[in-house]
């Protein structure tokens, strides 16, 4: 049976607000995280479509921009994704009369609550030095947003010249974190590499049951940007620290990040750790794709976690003609009509993510795996 879904707004998203439910929505779609391991990262996104017949004679006052944007199943209420409205556009058609327009559609555009801290200037903010969580309650202080993590190493001192936004991508490349903007109001959650979720739910070409989601659409891929033979670490506040494969020969493959590592040690352990991941081109598992409505016990949006927003980041295992790839979930992307609903999720294989964790099979193998930095 198809998924069906509930878009609802709201100008006040706190406790005794009202949400109130958009009808004749006629296609929904997501997209959370990102698409590529070494992309850096943008607000979450998503557009709906909604036939607007009696819009022109009595328009929805809320559908501006900022008002807040959440979208349920429909069957357990339960939240997928949370955001605000960016651009509202109306196309109106052909006839109108009696106040109807049945050819009139309200097309809303969303975006996650990374986009507010990519447009709050940074005023030239002076970060000092310490542990990635002090330097995040300073971030709140100054921002209003709630902005979470769970690992706080330490983290060099920054000049915020730019956005938040800006300071915070900064902030993940130095750590090798993920992001997700869509979970709760105005909050921006940071995970690190090293306790990442595990699903419970995986991914088959053939098995279709409580644990095991079955897909129709698999791609596989040797990406450019997943091979280097040289990787560069600038920090921004100590020397540029390069590390290059053993055997390359000039020129070379090179992969140049800028950083705020907390001493040049640091950024050295992450040049070698970056080449030790992306010295190697491999074939991999890039994507994985599901139809709601073929599964047998509908898992896919949250595959066995406690919400949507907690695939980003977290291991699911893909068996694909008699072999399972491990792999780690960068984004996922959502389409949604009344008849039929889509998800595409993008992988990164575990060989590009194989910190050791002790007590884990697959990423606790002495000689397989890569100490962090």
């Amino acid at each position: 049976m198809p998924q069906n879904y509930e878009v609802q707004y709201t100008t006040n998203p706190g406790t005794g607000g009202t949400w109130t439910t958009l009808t004749n929505v006629q296609d929904l779609s997501i997209m959370i995280g990102r698409r590529e391991m070494l992309g850096q990262y943008s607000a979450s996104t998503a557009t709906v479509t909604v036939r607007y017949p009696t819009g022109y004679a009595s328009p929805i006052a809320d559908m501006v921009p900022g008002t807040f944007i959440r979208v349920n199943l429909a069957a357990t209420s339960e939240t997928m994704y949370t955001a605000r409205i960016k651009d509202v556009t109306v196309n109106y058609g052909i006839p109108y009369a009696g106040g109807v327009g049945n050819a009139d559609y309200l097309l809303i555009t969303v975006e996650g609550f990374f986009a507010t801290a990519s447009r709050m200037s940074g005023l030239s903010y002076s970060m000092p030095a310490g542990t990635f969580g002090a330097q995040l309650m300073t971030a709140q202080s100054e921002t209003g947003m709630s902005i979470t993590s769970n690992f706080t190493p330490d983290m060099g001192a920054a000049t915020i010249s730019g956005t938040w936004g800006d300071w915070l991508n900064a902030a993940l490349v130095t750590l090798n974190g993920r992001m997700v903007d869509c979970l709760y109001y105005n909050t921006i959650s940071l995970r690190g590499p090293y306790n990442a979720l595990t699903c419970t739910v995986n991914f088959s070409d053939t098995a279709n049951n409580a644990t095991n989601q079955v897909f129709d659409q698999a791609s596989f891929g040797a990406l450019s940007d997943n091979f280097y033979t040289q990787v560069t670490v600038d920090p921004q506040d100590y020397a540029a620290q390069t590390a290059t494969k053993v055997g390359a020969t000039a020129p070379y493959r090179t992969y140049t990040v800028n950083t705020l590592s907390a001493s040049t040690g640091q950024a050295l352990d992450q040049a070698n750790f970056l080449l030790s991941q992306y010295g190697t081109q491999e074939f991999a598992l890039t994507s994985v794709s599901c139809l709601a409505e073929a599964q047998n016990s509908f898992q896919l949006y949250k595959m066995g976690l406690t919400e949507f927003g907690e695939l980003i980041g977290s291991r699911v295992s893909v068996t694909f003609r008699g072999t399972t790839y491990y792999s780690v979930i960068e984004g996922v992307s959502v389409t949604a009509t009344p008849r039929s609903s889509r998800y595409t999720y993008y992988l990164s294989g575990a060989d590009l993510n194989n910190y050791i964790v002790l007590g884990n099979t697959v990423f606790g193998t002495l000689d397989n795996n890569k100490l962090g930095y």
